[in-house]
């Protein structure tokens, strides 16, 4: 029987089938022939990520040998970990390796996790092209455990000036300290990510300088009474269009109230509370303050509002302006009780008379 011969034009048909190939499976098909190579590639090369300093050596070496590489990376996630008991320590050539990592041209996402995310800030100066940069992570997560060397960020001026168009700035578990700066600065920052973050000093308003306007704000935290303070400050200097705020620890005695000025209540259309208090009076509140919201979700095991207390308040209109609403699974009588399906089909009727999409989360 004659064999059919492979038409090379189905390659990237074959690799654009399916979003979910394994970075070993791509490294297999390269060796079938040039032509996968060359496609598989463009896959494995544009968001890169590094777990160990040996693995960051090697990739150093294979684009600093193969310089056409280099150009495909655009994004890169640099995560070496060590054991906390380990006494070995990043070798010179390892150092090396990530310096040139840092200096790829046209790197326009970079995430600093695992050791890079203690004292970030030696590694944030690293980076060689920085006018690129458009979203910077600091991720502390694996080693938010440690007693010392722990995750941790100085912000100074030096680095506001220097990420002229960094527009994404995500911080998870690490300590923070915010030096205030000498002269107003102008902020490209629109979308602001925090994760447990802990301030130790300043203020995040002086991280966002003089920020006119955040489209996003993201702010999850265990430690609720001192986040609202430095949330209260942003908002009152800046305009966002959607907050999302989640106390990891349910508060289920003080209700969340957040008075802001009229001109950032009137800009905000999304609003994602999770984890704190909510009753009837605050709903109320939302309703009279934030007159513009077009999404709103509230969830948690902390919101007091029972399912015909949900369904009447609806029903009087409330919320005009909400297209989708997300509400828990039940309420905190207390206990947290799981709302039943005849409860369920209450509110859904009366979002069902408004037109109004519903989830529970």
């Amino acid at each position: 029987m004659a064999r059919c011969e492979f038409i090379d034009d189905l390659i990237p048909l074959i690799l654009e089938a399916n979003d979910n190939w394994w970075p070993r499976n791509l490294a297999s098909l390269s060796t079938v022939s040039s032509t996968w190579l060359f496609y598989t590639r463009k896959r494995l090369y544009p968001s890169p990520t590094i777990h160990s300093f040996p693995a960051a050596t090697l990739l150093a070496r294979s684009l600093a040998e193969n310089p056409q590489l280099t150009s495909l990376v655009k994004r890169i996630h640099l995560r070496p970990v060590m054991p906390e008991m380990s006494s070995r320590r990043p070798q010179p050539q390892e150092l090396r390796s990530l310096r040139f990592l840092l200096g790829i041209e046209g790197l326009q996402h970079i995430t600093l996790g695992g050791e890079l995310s203690v004292k970030a800030e030696r590694f944030l100066r690293l980076i060689s092209n920085p006018d690129t940069l458009q979203e910077l992570h600091i991720d502390g997560s694996s080693l938010c455990s440690r007693l010392s060397a722990r995750p941790s960020l100085e912000w100074d001026e030096s680095l506001a000036f220097g990420f002229p168009n960094l527009n994404k700035l995500r911080l998870a578990e690490v300590e923070l300290d915010i030096i205030p700066p000498s002269m107003p600065f102008p902020s490209p920052i629109t979308n602001l990510t925090l994760e447990n973050v802990h301030i130790i000093s300043g203020h995040l308003v002086h991280l966002l300088g003089d920020c006119q306007v955040l489209e996003r704000l993201h702010v999850t935290t265990s430690d609720p009474v001192a986040s609202e303070e430095q949330l209260r400050l942003v908002l009152a200097s800046c305009t966002v269009g959607c907050l999302h705020y989640e106390s990891q620890k349910d508060n289920t005695s003080d209700r969340f109230v957040l008075d802001i000025n009229p001109a950032s209540a009137a800009s905000l259309r999304c609003l994602h509370l999770k984890g704190l208090f909510v009753d009837l009076g605050v709903l109320n509140v939302v309703n009279e303050m934030y007159r513009n919201i077009v999404e709103l979700v509230i969830s948690g095991r902390a919101v007091r509002v029972s399912p015909g207390e949900w369904a009447r308040f609806i029903r009087s209109g409330a919320f005009s302006s909400v297209r989708r609403l997300g509400l828990p699974w039940g309420t905190n009588h207390p206990p947290f009780l799981v709302w039943r399906r005849g409860d369920i089909e209450e509110i859904e009727n009366a979002c069902s008379s408004r037109k109004i999409p519903i989830s529970l989360c």
